[in-house]
């Protein structure tokens, strides 16, 4: 049983893995690593964030899409829903090469010792360093004391290589080679004067997602150093009688090539064998130089790690998942990574890879979630590479597909995409059309700004894609004769409904479709009216005319409904849900992470969301529970001030989505089916994300201390919570009472504090930390 020390914050265990939910988890955003810690044979499982089959020279639209397309509303308006599908198959997507991210392979690395067998002690995780270390003994068969051997492996984001180190008093031997590497082996070993090389090379290649032809060209190359005496055995290189060695790992793929950009970053094949290879072996070549990365390496994640911490007394669990999240985010993602994290982060459990879903960025929840954690808990600077992905990938493709699909300029993204950009509308009809899939996910680059305020960003990078967004929704939508404007037809994710004993999914106006549209018409304006106090542009002329148009079109968009039974209508009709308690909940977002429903504004609103979780939730066992869709519940309680409900789903998280190693997984559900429990990151992050929610809230404009904090947490504190408005705040609690809070800001501004019934006005200076204590006046 693998035990967690929230203290500490590791995970460790005195039983090798036998499964990917036992292994460790390690990753620079580059290249990941499950260590699986097995003796004495370890196995390091190998991926990487641009390891994609497919291909992004693609035709995924058909040709008369739009002609099926307005064929489709026409027959919706009617209520002819068999017609709509049947008319669906004129507008679907084309999966063509689509592909998906592969697992690259499994480092081997083989103990012995002609002093006594191998075995294994102890191994951990420590998520403060990111180093996954294990202690192994060399069994003597007489009286002597056994001698220990001690290894330590991570990722190393400032070296860009994974580094596996070993050392022992006593004289030991190691083999090491790869296996199971995707369409490619290993067929090169150089012996060289400073080092023992094997080169290693793999194509992104398969037959479920794609042709067996397209994908990335990944080259490898491990670097092996030691003491002791190397010799070559076919693919492998074996050392003998050595009291240390250190093994470095680089991986590079031509993605960037292929996508055209190779001038985003240097050429990952170019950086491995023109110029990292000669420096890195220069540097480890010296004995100094392992203790010098390994420093390096845990200043990196301890600055990380640091920034924000919680701790609630007498609940280690919640503590150590909290900042687990928040590690497993900026292991899958920096600042300097190519992709934003796919399904897994930047692991691959060889399950998601195999199933229908694939394993990409599905825009109906999980890439959103993979981020949320992100900006509250200090780690913006991972949101870079999603602008990157969206500027450069996704609304690229989404012009093609709103022109081609819809016959509207603009752009939009569908339900599903991957690291090609896809944005073509799904491939099968009852999950197309979605055309606000694209809306969602650049709502996170909204989010950027409210909390690091960078106007400049704001201005050259986002204001831009929203301008293109808008371009689209304000003629998708269209007027009623009830004077509201409708949307679609598109669909409720993944959701169905009945009539007359048929199961159908696409219908005009769902009600995720209209919060979609009026979150950006409503943003739009926001951004607007920022861009025009900071000077950046004038509203004047046509800005001004759309500028006002879009306001009237978010003021006359169709409105929530509530149902008889006080539940919120997930539709623009009231046809029966045949499965009432699925795993998406798509038409309560304007809970959250929007706040277009809330108890002080909308309070009948916000009781017709509970009285739909109520009805999600029973029976409970009824319930399509996965990792993301409690993580989902618990966020939603959160916003409506109900701390301990939030409590009971991240509780069934903790008890019943959890593997050993504390990946919370998406197991085989009867919407979506799997051959076996499904990692997906979104599962840590959204916990993460609830917890943090329960501390801390600025979505209306107030830093609203503890909102929504459980009974149980009696007592904690909490240092480096982001809030909107660029700042940052610390919490101590006790009895349930805020005790003491400290809040910064990088710029003078007044804020409104929220604590119990109290809301205080506080003036704040740049950089200055101002400290309430209770009682608060």
């Amino acid at each position: 049983m693998i035990e967690c020390n929230a203290l500490e914050y590791f995970l460790s265990d005195c039983h090798p893995a036998t499964r990917f939910g036992e292994a460790f988890p390690i990753g620079n955003g580059h290249i990941g690593g499950m260590v699986y810690g097995t003796t004495p044979i370890n196995k390091i499982a190998l991926s990487g964030n641009t390891f994609f089959s497919g291909s992004p020279d693609q035709d995924n639209c058909q040709k008369d899409a739009a002609h099926s397309f307005y064929k489709m509303r026409r027959a919706a308006q009617k209520g002819d829903f068999k017609k709509v599908h049947l008319d669906a198959e004129g507008f679907i997507g084309k999966k063509n090469d689509y592909g998906t991210n592969l697992p690259i392979g499994n480092l081997i690395l083989q103990y012995g010792s002609k002093n006594g067998k191998v075995e294994l002690v102890s191994r951990c995780l420590s998520i403060q360093t990111g180093i996954a270390s294990r202690k192994m003994q060399i069994k003597r068969s007489s009286d002597e004391n056994n001698s220990m051997i001690e290894e330590e492996v991570f990722v190393s984001n400032p070296a860009g290589y994974l580094v596996i180190a070993g050392k022992s008093t006593d004289l030991f031997d190691l083999t090491v080679g790869l296996e199971n590497l995707t369409e490619g082996e290993v067929h090169k070993i150089s012996v060289g004067e400073e080092g023992n090389v094997i080169d290693f090379f793999a194509n992104a290649h398969e037959t479920m997602h794609c042709d067996q032809k397209t994908g990335v060209h990944l080259a490898g190359k491990v670097t092996i150093l030691s003491d002791g005496i190397f010799t070559k055995e076919q693919s492998r290189i074996a050392i003998t009688d050595c009291t240390w060695v250190h093994s470095y790992v680089e991986i590079g793929t031509d993605y960037l090539e292929r996508i055209g950009r190779e001038d985003h970053y240097k050429s990952m094949i170019e950086h491995l064998y023109k110029k990292n290879q000669k420096r890195m072996i220069r540097a480890a070549i010296q004995k100094k130089s392992y203790s010098c990365i390994k420093e390096e390496h845990i200043q990196d994640i301890n600055e990380l790690f640091n920034r924000n911490q919680v701790k609630i007394l007498d609940h280690p669990e919640v503590n150590f998942l909290y900042q687990y999240g928040r590690y497993l985010l900026f292991s899958s993602v920096r600042e300097n990574s190519i992709l934003p994290p796919h399904l897994q982060g930047i692991w691959n459990d060889e399950v998601a890879c195999r199933i229908g879903w694939t394993c990409d960025m599905h825009l109906d929840i999980n890439t959103q979630m993979n981020y949320w954690p992100a900006l509250v808990s200090g780690l913006a600077e991972t949101v870079s590479p999603l602008l990157f992905w969206i500027e450069n990938m996704l609304f690229p493709e989404g012009r093609k597909t709103a022109s081609m699909c819809y016959g509207i300029q603009g752009t939009v993204g569908e339900i599903v995409s991957n690291a090609w950009g896809f944005a073509a509308p799904y491939w099968a009809a009852p999950i197309a059309p979605c055309p606000t899939g694209g809306v969602w996910i650049l709502t996170q680059l909204w989010e950027y700004y409210l909390y690091t305020e960078d106007s400049n960003l704001l201005y050259t990078k986002i204001y831009p894609l929203y301008k293109e967004s808008i371009a689209f929704f304000k003629e998708y939508i269209f007027l009623d004769e009830k004077g509201y404007y409708q949307s679609g037809p598109s669909i409720s994710p993944e959701n169905s409904f009945l009539v007359e004993g048929e199961l159908y999914q696409i219908s005009v106006s769902p009600t995720y479709e209209i919060i979609m549209i009026r979150e950006l018409f409503d943003q739009y304006c926001k951004m607007i009216t920022i861009l025009v106090k900071n000077g950046m542009i004038v509203l004047e002329g046509t800005l001004k005319e759309e500028y006002h148009l879009v306001q009237t079109l978010r003021d006359a968009l169709l409105p929530y409904r509530i149902k008889e039974d006080g539940s919120l209508c997930e539709y623009s009709h009231d046809y029966k849900i045949p499965d009432a308690q699925h795993r998406h909940t798509s038409h309560l977002l304007g809970v959250f992470p929007f706040s277009q429903i809330t108890p002080e504004e909308t309070p009948d609103l916000a009781k017709a969301v509970e009285k739909t979780i109520q009805d999600k939730l029973t029976p409970k066992e009824g319930f399509e529970n996965t990792g993301w869709a409690s993580s989902l519940l618990a966020l939603y309680e959160a916003r409506l001030g109900h701390g301990g409900n939030a409590f009971l789903h991240l509780k069934t998280l903790m008890g019943e989505l959890k593997e050993p190693n504390h990946l919370i997984f998406h197991p085989p559900t009867r919407g979506a089916a799997a051959f076996d429990h499904v990692y997906e990151l979104d599962g840590n992050t959204g916990f993460t994300s609830a917890v943090a929610e329960m501390l801390l809230q600025s979505h209306k404009g107030v830093i609203h201390i503890l909102p929504a904090l459980p009974k149980e947490w009696e007592s904690g504190k909490v240092t480096g919570l982001h809030a909107r408005g660029n700042l940052k705040v610390d919490i101590k609690w006790s009895r349930n009472e805020a005790e003491e809070i400290g809040i910064t800001s990088r710029h003078n501004q007044l804020v409104q504090v929220r604590t119990g019934n109290q809301i205080l006005d506080i003036s704040l200076t740049a950089d200055k930390q101002v400290k309430l204590m209770a009682p608060f006046q």
